[in-house]
């Protein structure tokens, strides 16, 4: 018999050994140097990623080409600098060249940019190694945008807050906003909505006085907060302005602030008067705005009008009923359209239902899933047809094949408690796609029924105090996008 020597196999096992580790040692090497290297890229494609979202945000500054095109590129510089730390993981050589922009597209202008760095090899060096070289490429797309302004001027925005209202707040946020948009390249205009609205067109001087010595920027430091919330008339305003520009080239926005739900619109009133003979005798269309008084969804307290819709300053024209109620009771005492006006319109003027389908969707809010019945003597009612018209303009701008217009809503949060903005329908309104995965089952439905239709972006501001960041938010997913 044979026996097994001990000593035999000790010596074995060592040449084993001695074989193993001539094959693990260069793998471990080469998985601790290649991690080395992934994080090193990876953090240099971040900082060239950020560098040229923060170029092409910089093409929006400055009043002609070649300065808007130097301040992307510092800026971009400064970025790139500011995300990729001197020697990080003991990197050398660190190469940001000048990022190119190209405008040859109409209305669309790229940032690119490459970056490279010498990385550190550490275990691989037994194979002649010392360094290897990292480098990555990336671009960012700036489309010129047609941007509708649309700000809410109703009297609830004269509440105070924190020493200041939310009127002023609005003003400043809001002119701080037109700092986004590049003059020369960018058409920005201006509605402003109470009961009745104001509207200036957008064009792509709208930092430069025009012929009466107006700006966008001027405007908004002229408004004072009155009125009520007609807001599908001042979606519609702005929507009117997109069309009439008629740009495809152009990414179209409507950016739409409001700190509450609507509560008026505009209707035609000629065929629905109690009093014919009596009231406005000379036959002129009643055309205005109804609104609710009442503070909120109530079933009973005070609704009014008819108001004009039309206003020729950003102040409004909300103090007294339309020219063509002479006659009427309502002509010295707007609260007394009730008897004159038999109900409201089933259809504002813009042709908008305002009997639905909105206010049966959702059951958790005060009106929700009343059935709409014109009663224009009760507040929820006014406020139940004013939520449909504006769900229902939504619907007709969104589904714009031709001009693709987006929607982008803030609402303001906690400006005025008992009748604060409807976030559900500003999501719809906007088609945001995180309605998509929403826990509620009434967001995910709009999210399937508005499939196709041009997405936009929903932003939340809590209160006041973060209207600035909300308005930040919405720049940034305008014009800018990674292209790469």
């Amino acid at each position: 018999m044979i026996k097994n020597n001990p000593h035999r196999r000790k010596g074995f096992a060592v040449i084993l050994t001695t074989l193993s580790l001539l094959l693990l040692v260069p793998m471990v090497g080469l998985a601790i140097d290649v991690s080395i290297l992934y994080m090193i890229r990876a953090k240099l494609s971040a900082a060239v990623d950020a560098a040229v979202l923060a170029g092409a945000q910089g093409l929006a500054r400055g009043s002609d080409t070649a300065t808007q095109n130097a301040n992307a590129q510092d800026a971009a510089t400064r970025f790139f600098n500011a995300n990729f730390p001197s020697g990080y993981w003991g990197t050398t050589n660190v190469n940001f060249p000048a990022p190119t922009i190209d405008d040859s597209v109409a209305n669309y202008r790229t940032v690119s940019a490459t970056a490279s760095a010498t990385a550190p090899l550490y275990f691989l060096r037994v194979f002649g190694a010392d360094t290897s070289l990292v480098s990555v490429s990336s671009q960012a797309g700036r489309r010129d945008a047609l941007v509708m302004l649309v700000l809410d001027r109703s009297s609830s925005m004269t509440n105070p807050f924190q020493g200041t209202t939310a009127c002023a707040v609005m003003i400043q946020d809001s002119a701080q906003f037109l700092s986004n948009f590049a003059e020369g390249r960018d058409m920005v205009g201006l509605v402003i909505f109470g009961s009745s609205v104001y509207s200036y067109p957008p064009s792509t001087t709208f930092a430069t006085p025009d012929a009466n010595g107006r700006t966008v920027l001027s405007l908004i430091n002229q408004i004072k907060c009155q009125g009520n919330t007609d807001t599908v008339g001042g979606l519609q305003a702005g929507y009117s302005q997109i069309q009439a520009v008629n740009s495809t080239s152009r990414v179209n926005v409507i950016v739409l602030l409001t700190d509450g739900r609507p509560n008026g619109f505009i209707g035609d009133y000629t065929k629905l008067r109690k009093n014919p003979g009596s009231c406005d005798t000379a036959g002129n269309p009643l055309i205005g705005v109804a609104a609710q008084w009442a503070g909120g969804p109530k079933p009973s307290g005070t609704t009014a009008g008819l108001m004009p819709y039309v206003a020729t300053t950003p102040n409004g024209a909300d103090g007294a009923a339309i020219a063509a109620a002479a006659g009427c009771q309502m002509a010295g005492d707007m609260t007394k359209m009730r008897n004159d006006l038999i109900k409201m319109p089933a259809v504002d003027v813009f042709g908008n239902s305002t009997t639905g389908p909105y206010s049966q969707y959702n059951t958790n809010s005060p009106y929700y899933g009343q059935t709409a019945t014109l009663d224009l003597t009760i507040p929820a009612q006014v406020e139940i047809s004013s939520v449909n018209a504006v769900d229902n303009e939504a619907t007709t701008i969104r589904t714009d094949a031709k001009l693709k217009p987006a929607i982008y809503t803030i609402a303001l949060e906690g400006n005025d408690p008992a009748d604060p903005p409807d976030t559900l329908m500003l999501r719809k309104m906007a088609n945001d796609p995180s309605m998509e995965s929403d826990a509620d089952p009434i967001a995910q439905m709009f999210f399937q029924q508005q499939k196709g239709q041009t997405t936009g972006y929903f932003a939340d501001a809590p209160d006041p105090s973060q209207l600035a960041a909300a308005f930040n938010s919405v720049a940034a997913q305008i014009v800018v996008r990674l292209s790469r």
